[in-house]
């Protein structure tokens, strides 16, 4: 991997500010480019074709709610070769750190739904499904809104599978990903796989448990059997009238795929109706 003196060199910037732990193939920095902006860079060894397909993804469509693509380009150094993107970044505090001390009110659980689901709708419509919505995926940026990250292992319904079809088991969190991805059938995979996941997040992030895993788990194994098997309790939300939130939260989070909502907008309809129900109520 590049040092960072090499960094600084080649991409033009004036300081990396941090970096993040290495995943796989990709190191991710936060830096200050030669306008004194902060932007995210992304280092990518070698040819990867989900970042390529990532890449394609984000810079195709302009989703709301997502840090949009600034560049794009190979780099070459000393044998050395990869991709690099410089990406938007966005000021705030991840999901998960906000979440360990802390639960967020119903208010705040509201508004993550509602921005989290308006990315889930516009994915949909482009037959994109993110396939790892997660609390270290979601970002509440200084402004109060929520935002999606790290496209890294979506899946576009209108472009070849990057996972081979015998794969017994998709690319997914455990613990997180909906029972249709780990028990694969890529007939099955659609918007209702990340509308679970945002379901399993609300709950995390209001409740302050996660609603299967007691965090004891000894593996995956363990882990998508009570995904499966464990039934999340009914717990009451102040200022959740006629537990009407947590009654839509416990409905994305069905295991059977036909007991969602059938569709993302349908979600978000629902999760309208919701809101101006409570909010009226506040």
């Amino acid at each position: 991997m590049l040092t960072n003196s090499q960094i600084l060199d080649m991409f033009n910037i004036n300081s990396i500010i941090k970096k993040y732990p290495k995943s796989g193939q990709k190191q991710v920095f936060l830096v200050e480019d030669k306008d004194s902006q902060h932007v995210i860079l992304k280092l990518v060894e070698g040819k990867s074709e989900r970042i390529k397909r990532e890449i394609e993804i984000v810079t195709e469509n302009n989703f709301a709610n997502v840090p949009s693509i600034k560049k794009i380009d190979m780099y070459s150094y000393d044998g050395q070769k990869g991709i690099y993107i410089i990406e938007e970044y966005i000021e705030g505090v991840v999901l998960s750190d906000l979440i360990r001390d802390s639960k967020l009110s119903i208010l705040e659980g509201i508004k993550l739904a509602e921005d989290i689901l308006n990315v889930i709708v516009q994915l949909e419509e482009k037959m994109i499904v993110h396939r790892d919505i997660k609390p270290d995926n979601i970002i509440k940026s200084v402004e109060g809104d929520w935002y999606l990250i790290d496209f890294g292992i979506a899946r576009a319904m209108n472009m070849e599978s990057l996972t081979m079809t015998e794969m017994k088991v998709g690319p997914h969190t455990p613990g997180y990903g909906a029972p249709e991805l780990f028990q694969y059938n890529k007939n099955d995979i659609d918007s209702r796989a990340d509308i679970f996941s945002l379901g399993v997040v609300l709950y995390q992030a209001i409740i302050g448990n996660h609603p299967f895993l007691r965090g004891d788990e000894w593996d995956r194994n363990e882990v998508w059997y009570r995904t499966v098997t464990v039934c999340p309790q009914d717990i009451i939300i102040e200022g959740d009238v006629d537990m009407l939130f947590i009654g839509l939260i416990q409905t994305f989070m069905q295991k059977h795929i036909s007991r969602r909502p059938n569709s993302a907008i349908k979600a978000k309809n629902w999760l309208d109706g919701v809101k101006e129900t409570i909010m009226g109520e506040v």
